[in-house]
């Protein structure tokens, strides 16, 4: 989960979380005009966030940093 925590730092995002199992964590990404659901896949250190066609998809390395996504 390190990555995603950096990953909010870096983008002055407030985290909070809703649910957690052995693969994912889930919950809401609060910036600063808007709060979107997201999931975070532990395993793909995957960052899925937005609703609908607004969806987004990040992969973070362990710092938290954007890297494409590999598909």
């Amino acid at each position: 989960m390190k990555p995603l925590v950096y990953w909010c730092r870096w983008h002055e995002v407030k985290l909070r979380l809703r649910g957690r199992d052995p693969h994912a964590v889930w919950g809401e990404l609060c910036f600063a005009d808007r709060i979107e659901p997201f999931h975070f896949d532990l395993h793909l250190a995957r960052l899925t966030y937005g609703k609908g066609d607004q969806t987004q998809q990040i992969d973070l390395d362990e710092m938290g940093v954007a890297i494409p996504v590999s598909r």
